[in-house]
Protein backbone atom coordinates (compact mmCIF):
# COMPACT_ATOMS: atom_id res chain seq x y z
CA UNK A 1 0.00 0.00 0.00
CA UNK A 2 1.43 3.34 -1.03
CA UNK A 3 1.68 6.09 1.60
CA UNK A 4 -1.50 8.13 1.32
CA UNK A 5 -3.14 11.16 2.87
CA UNK A 6 -6.71 12.44 2.94
CA UNK A 7 -6.94 16.23 3.20
CA UNK A 8 -10.25 17.71 4.31
CA UNK A 9 -11.03 20.88 2.35
CA UNK A 10 -14.80 20.79 2.11
CA UNK A 11 -15.88 23.23 4.81
CA UNK A 12 -17.60 26.54 4.20
CA UNK A 13 -14.96 28.55 6.13
CA UNK A 14 -17.52 30.76 7.82
CA UNK A 15 -14.93 32.36 10.11
CA UNK A 16 -12.71 33.23 7.14
CA UNK A 17 -15.61 34.86 5.31
CA UNK A 18 -16.69 37.05 8.23
CA UNK A 19 -16.17 40.76 7.74
CA UNK A 20 -13.06 41.87 9.59
CA UNK A 21 -10.86 44.91 10.03
CA UNK A 22 -7.45 43.87 8.77
CA UNK A 23 -4.38 45.87 7.82
CA UNK A 24 -1.39 45.34 5.52
CA UNK A 25 -3.10 42.62 3.47
CA UNK A 26 -3.47 42.89 -0.29
CA UNK A 27 -7.06 43.43 -1.36
CA UNK A 28 -6.92 40.57 -3.86
CA UNK A 29 -6.15 38.17 -1.00
CA UNK A 30 -9.11 39.50 0.97
CA UNK A 31 -11.27 39.02 -2.11
CA UNK A 32 -10.04 35.44 -2.43
CA UNK A 33 -10.77 34.84 1.25
CA UNK A 34 -14.41 35.71 0.55
CA UNK A 35 -14.79 33.60 -2.56
CA UNK A 36 -12.60 30.47 -2.63
CA UNK A 37 -11.70 27.54 -0.39
CA UNK A 38 -9.40 29.15 2.16
CA UNK A 39 -6.67 26.64 1.36
CA UNK A 40 -6.62 28.10 -2.16
CA UNK A 41 -5.89 31.66 -1.04
CA UNK A 42 -2.75 32.63 -2.95
CA UNK A 43 -0.66 33.85 -0.06
CA UNK A 44 2.49 31.94 -0.91
CA UNK A 45 5.42 32.45 -3.26
CA UNK A 46 4.24 33.93 -6.59
CA UNK A 47 0.66 33.62 -5.42
CA UNK A 48 0.76 29.90 -4.72
CA UNK A 49 -2.12 28.65 -2.59
CA UNK A 50 -1.73 27.46 0.99
CA UNK A 51 -2.57 23.85 0.11
CA UNK A 52 0.50 23.73 -2.17
CA UNK A 53 2.67 23.93 0.92
CA UNK A 54 0.74 21.20 2.71
CA UNK A 55 1.10 18.95 -0.34
CA UNK A 56 4.80 19.75 -0.55
CA UNK A 57 5.26 18.73 3.08
CA UNK A 58 3.27 15.55 2.43
CA UNK A 59 5.56 14.74 -0.50
CA UNK A 60 8.67 15.37 1.60
CA UNK A 61 7.22 13.09 4.30
CA UNK A 62 6.96 10.25 1.79
CA UNK A 63 3.33 10.45 0.74
CA UNK A 64 2.57 9.25 -2.79
CA UNK A 65 -1.23 9.38 -3.04
CA UNK A 66 -3.49 12.27 -2.03
CA UNK A 67 -7.26 12.43 -1.76
CA UNK A 68 -8.64 15.97 -1.59
CA UNK A 69 -12.15 16.18 -0.12
CA UNK A 70 -13.82 19.31 -1.52
CA UNK A 71 -17.05 21.26 -1.16
CA UNK A 72 -19.52 20.32 -3.93
CA UNK A 73 -19.53 23.89 -5.26
CA UNK A 74 -15.74 24.30 -5.30
CA UNK A 75 -14.87 24.86 -8.95
CA UNK A 76 -11.32 26.10 -8.35
CA UNK A 77 -9.33 23.47 -6.46
CA UNK A 78 -9.76 20.40 -8.65
CA UNK A 79 -8.96 22.13 -11.97
CA UNK A 80 -5.90 23.74 -10.39
CA UNK A 81 -4.42 20.43 -9.20
CA UNK A 82 -5.42 18.55 -12.33
CA UNK A 83 -3.44 21.14 -14.26
CA UNK A 84 -0.48 20.83 -11.88
CA UNK A 85 -0.40 17.06 -12.38
CA UNK A 86 -0.74 17.38 -16.15
CA UNK A 87 2.19 19.81 -16.22
CA UNK A 88 4.32 17.59 -13.98
CA UNK A 89 4.39 20.14 -11.18
CA UNK A 90 2.73 18.13 -8.38
CA UNK A 91 5.93 16.53 -7.02
CA UNK A 92 4.90 13.18 -8.46
CA UNK A 93 1.87 13.00 -6.18
CA UNK A 94 -1.19 11.18 -7.51
CA UNK A 95 -4.01 13.52 -6.47
CA UNK A 96 -7.61 12.34 -6.52
CA UNK A 97 -10.77 14.16 -5.55
CA UNK A 98 -14.00 13.60 -3.65
CA UNK A 99 -16.93 15.86 -2.81
CA UNK A 100 -18.72 16.29 0.51
CA UNK A 101 -22.30 16.34 -0.72
CA UNK A 102 -24.81 18.22 1.41
CA UNK A 103 -28.14 16.71 2.41
CA UNK A 104 -31.25 18.56 1.17
CA UNK A 105 -32.24 19.47 4.72
CA UNK A 106 -28.87 21.10 5.49
CA UNK A 107 -27.32 24.40 4.44
CA UNK A 108 -23.70 23.36 4.95
CA UNK A 109 -21.56 20.20 5.10
CA UNK A 110 -22.18 17.78 7.96
CA UNK A 111 -18.75 17.90 9.62
CA UNK A 112 -15.32 16.30 9.48
CA UNK A 113 -16.41 12.73 10.26
CA UNK A 114 -18.96 12.92 7.46
CA UNK A 115 -16.22 14.32 5.22
CA UNK A 116 -13.96 11.33 5.82
CA UNK A 117 -16.84 8.89 5.33
CA UNK A 118 -17.94 10.45 2.05
CA UNK A 119 -14.38 10.59 0.73
CA UNK A 120 -13.79 6.91 1.46
CA UNK A 121 -17.17 5.88 0.08
CA UNK A 122 -16.34 7.59 -3.20
CA UNK A 123 -13.01 5.73 -3.43
CA UNK A 124 -13.50 2.07 -2.40
CA UNK A 125 -9.85 1.29 -3.09
CA UNK A 126 -9.06 3.42 -0.04
CA UNK A 127 -11.10 1.14 2.25
CA UNK A 128 -8.05 -0.99 3.04
CA UNK A 129 -4.73 0.02 4.55
CA UNK A 130 -3.62 3.03 6.51
CA UNK A 131 -4.01 6.69 5.67
CA UNK A 132 -3.21 10.03 7.24
CA UNK A 133 -6.22 12.31 7.74
CA UNK A 134 -5.79 16.04 8.31
CA UNK A 135 -7.28 19.49 7.82
CA UNK A 136 -6.43 21.71 4.86
CA UNK A 137 -6.06 24.93 6.87
CA UNK A 138 -3.12 23.86 9.04
CA UNK A 139 0.44 23.49 7.74
CA UNK A 140 1.53 20.30 9.47
CA UNK A 141 5.26 19.70 9.43
CA UNK A 142 7.10 17.10 7.39
CA UNK A 143 8.31 15.52 10.61
CA UNK A 144 4.81 15.25 12.07
CA UNK A 145 3.51 13.41 9.01
CA UNK A 146 6.58 11.20 8.88
CA UNK A 147 6.28 10.28 12.55
CA UNK A 148 2.68 9.22 12.06
CA UNK A 149 3.28 7.17 8.94
CA UNK A 150 6.54 5.54 9.96
CA UNK A 151 5.56 4.95 13.59
CA UNK A 152 5.00 1.52 15.08
CA UNK A 153 1.28 2.08 15.70
CA UNK A 154 -1.44 1.47 13.12
CA UNK A 155 -3.54 4.27 14.60
CA UNK A 156 -2.07 7.43 16.10
CA UNK A 157 -2.46 11.17 16.43
CA UNK A 158 -0.14 14.06 17.16
CA UNK A 159 -0.40 15.52 20.65
CA UNK A 160 0.81 19.11 20.34
CA UNK A 161 2.34 20.91 23.29
CA UNK A 162 -0.15 23.72 23.80
CA UNK A 163 2.50 26.23 24.85
CA UNK A 164 4.62 25.65 21.74
CA UNK A 165 1.84 26.47 19.27
CA UNK A 166 2.30 30.22 19.76
CA UNK A 167 -1.40 31.06 19.46
CA UNK A 168 -3.40 33.65 21.40
CA UNK A 169 -4.98 32.42 24.61
CA UNK A 170 -8.53 32.52 23.25
CA UNK A 171 -7.59 30.28 20.34
CA UNK A 172 -5.64 27.89 22.54
CA UNK A 173 -8.71 27.38 24.69
CA UNK A 174 -10.66 26.26 21.62
CA UNK A 175 -8.38 23.28 21.04
CA UNK A 176 -9.40 19.90 22.39
CA UNK A 177 -7.38 18.40 25.24
CA UNK A 178 -5.78 15.01 24.72
CA UNK A 179 -6.12 12.62 27.65
CA UNK A 180 -3.82 9.61 27.54
CA UNK A 181 -2.75 6.80 29.84
CA UNK A 182 0.66 6.33 31.39
CA UNK A 183 1.88 4.45 28.32
CA UNK A 184 0.87 7.22 25.93
CA UNK A 185 -2.31 5.72 24.49
CA UNK A 186 -5.31 7.94 23.89
CA UNK A 187 -8.15 7.76 26.38
CA UNK A 188 -10.22 10.69 25.13
CA UNK A 189 -10.14 13.86 23.08
CA UNK A 190 -11.90 16.38 25.33
CA UNK A 191 -13.50 19.53 23.97
CA UNK A 192 -13.44 22.64 26.14
CA UNK A 193 -11.60 21.02 29.05
CA UNK A 194 -12.13 22.30 32.56
CA UNK A 195 -9.36 24.01 34.49
CA UNK A 196 -9.09 20.90 36.66
CA UNK A 197 -8.57 18.68 33.62
CA UNK A 198 -5.86 20.98 32.32
CA UNK A 199 -4.17 21.05 35.73
CA UNK A 200 -4.25 17.25 35.87
CA UNK A 201 -2.50 17.04 32.50
CA UNK A 202 0.24 19.36 33.73
CA UNK A 203 0.70 17.33 36.92
CA UNK A 204 0.86 14.05 35.02
CA UNK A 205 2.85 14.96 31.92
CA UNK A 206 4.38 18.34 32.67
CA UNK A 207 2.56 19.89 29.73
CA UNK A 208 -0.85 20.16 28.07
CA UNK A 209 -1.28 18.30 24.79
CA UNK A 210 -3.99 19.30 22.33
CA UNK A 211 -5.29 17.88 19.07
CA UNK A 212 -5.05 19.71 15.77
CA UNK A 213 -6.89 17.02 13.83
CA UNK A 214 -4.06 15.05 12.25
CA UNK A 215 -4.29 11.28 12.55
CA UNK A 216 -3.09 8.08 10.95
CA UNK A 217 -5.58 5.23 10.97
CA UNK A 218 -6.58 1.88 9.53
CA UNK A 219 -9.38 2.62 7.10
CA UNK A 220 -11.17 -0.73 7.34
CA UNK A 221 -11.34 -0.62 11.14
CA UNK A 222 -12.52 2.98 11.29
CA UNK A 223 -15.00 3.03 8.42
CA UNK A 224 -17.95 1.53 10.38
CA UNK A 225 -17.43 4.15 13.07
CA UNK A 226 -17.46 6.99 10.56
CA UNK A 227 -20.68 5.57 9.13
CA UNK A 228 -22.41 5.71 12.52
CA UNK A 229 -20.97 8.88 14.07
CA UNK A 230 -23.82 10.88 15.66
CA UNK A 231 -24.41 14.59 15.18
CA UNK A 232 -23.01 16.85 17.89
CA UNK A 233 -25.98 18.01 19.99
CA UNK A 234 -25.00 21.70 19.78
CA UNK A 235 -23.04 22.16 16.54
CA UNK A 236 -25.17 19.67 14.58
CA UNK A 237 -22.14 18.19 12.83
CA UNK A 238 -20.53 14.76 12.75
CA UNK A 239 -17.04 15.38 14.10
CA UNK A 240 -13.84 13.41 13.64
CA UNK A 241 -12.84 13.49 17.34
CA UNK A 242 -16.22 11.94 18.20
CA UNK A 243 -15.49 9.06 15.84
CA UNK A 244 -12.06 8.49 17.35
CA UNK A 245 -13.43 8.66 20.91
CA UNK A 246 -16.07 6.05 20.10
CA UNK A 247 -13.46 3.76 18.58
CA UNK A 248 -11.10 4.14 21.54
CA UNK A 249 -13.90 3.45 24.01
CA UNK A 250 -14.57 0.11 22.35
CA UNK A 251 -10.91 -0.60 21.53
CA UNK A 252 -8.65 0.64 24.36
CA UNK A 253 -4.96 1.09 23.58
CA UNK A 254 -5.76 1.50 19.89
CA UNK A 255 -4.58 5.10 19.24
CA UNK A 256 -1.10 6.16 20.29
CA UNK A 257 -0.38 9.83 21.04
CA UNK A 258 2.80 11.06 19.35
CA UNK A 259 4.08 14.10 21.28
CA UNK A 260 5.38 17.12 19.39
CA UNK A 261 6.27 20.68 20.37
CA UNK A 262 6.23 23.07 17.40
CA UNK A 263 4.37 25.91 15.78
CA UNK A 264 1.61 24.91 13.35
CA UNK A 265 0.52 27.70 10.98
CA UNK A 266 -3.27 27.97 11.06
CA UNK A 267 -5.43 29.70 8.45
CA UNK A 268 -8.77 30.22 10.16
CA UNK A 269 -9.64 33.89 9.70
CA UNK A 270 -8.54 36.92 7.71
CA UNK A 271 -6.36 37.99 10.62
CA UNK A 272 -4.24 34.87 9.99
CA UNK A 273 -3.36 35.75 6.40
CA UNK A 274 -0.45 38.05 7.18
CA UNK A 275 0.91 35.72 9.87
CA UNK A 276 0.86 32.76 7.50
CA UNK A 277 2.41 34.82 4.71
CA UNK A 278 5.29 35.79 6.96
CA UNK A 279 5.79 32.18 8.06
CA UNK A 280 5.92 30.92 4.48
CA UNK A 281 8.31 33.69 3.47
CA UNK A 282 10.77 32.81 6.23
CA UNK A 283 10.51 29.01 6.08
CA UNK A 284 9.98 28.27 2.37
CA UNK A 285 12.25 30.74 0.62
CA UNK A 286 13.42 28.11 -1.87
CA UNK A 287 9.95 26.67 -2.42
CA UNK A 288 9.35 25.40 -5.94
CA UNK A 289 7.63 22.52 -7.67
Amino acid sequence: MKPRILILAGGVASRMKKAAEVQDIDQHLLDQADTVNKGMIGLGYAGRPFIDYLLYNAYKAGMEEVLLLLHPQDDVTQPYYERMMAEGNAWGLQIRFARQHIAPDRAKPAGTADAVYQALQQHPDWHQGRLIVCNSDNLYSIEAMRQLWEGAHANALIGYDRDALDFPEERIRAFALIKKNKDGFLEEITEKPSDDEVAEAVRTWGRVEVSMNIFVMEAAAMLPYFATTPFHPVRNEKELPTTVNRFVKEHPLSFFVVPRAEKVPDLTSKQDIRLVQDYLFHHYQDFSA
